[in-house]
């Protein structure tokens, strides 16, 4: 999560000077031969006073269509869908999904294990099941600036900037 390239990804983001909190890091599990199947989507977090733009997408094996990689539509993430206030994500219905996929471009990011890819939070994404006999695994960060606040008033671990989590010290 603090790996140099991270930092200089989140500088370029919200700026050289500003400390970068985790709002979530999450493995993400798709067995053999099964997994769910994720809806087109944005993560758009609305308990938060500030959303979120970027997230790292590691993957972990090696991701393909058939074991249920993760879909985006390249520039999607240049405009909101609208969001129910409880989620944190805005899932489009089936209608507004075809839609979509009708009329723009959208590609899958297969990845040999350890790439990344830079993710807005806006860019409509999903994946589909896992129809191989091995698993597709990988990890998902999502860095936003510290001062981001939730709902009720909590703070998130610092990752970069002055209070960073120091692995020596935990």
């Amino acid at each position: 999560m603090q790996k140099p390239v991270f930092r200089e990804i989140c500088a370029r983001a919200y700026g050289p000077e500003t400390s970068i909190s985790c709002y979530r890091a999450m493995f993400m599990n798709k067995p053999a031969g099964k997994g769910t199947d994720l809806p087109w989507h944005q993560d758009r977090f609305s308990i938060l006073d500030t959303d979120p733009i970027v997230t790292v997408w590691t993957a972990l094996d090696r991701v393909s269509i058939e074991n249920g990689c993760v879909g985006i539509v390249p520039g999607s993430h240049r405009g909101a869908f609208d969001q129910d206030d409880s989620a944190s994500f805005a899932f489009l219905t089936d209608d507004q999904a075809t839609a979509v996929l009708e009329r723009e471009a959208h590609e899958y990011l297969e990845m040999e294990a350890g790439e990344a890819a830079l993710l807005h939070n806006w860019l409509l994404h999903g994946s589909g099941v896992n129809g191989t006999d091995a698993p597709r695994r990988g990890f998902s960060v999502c860095y936003m600036d510290a001062i981001t606040r939730s709902d009720h008033g909590n703070t998130f671990s610092v990752i970069f900037g002055e209070g960073a989590l120091n692995p020596k010290t935990l």
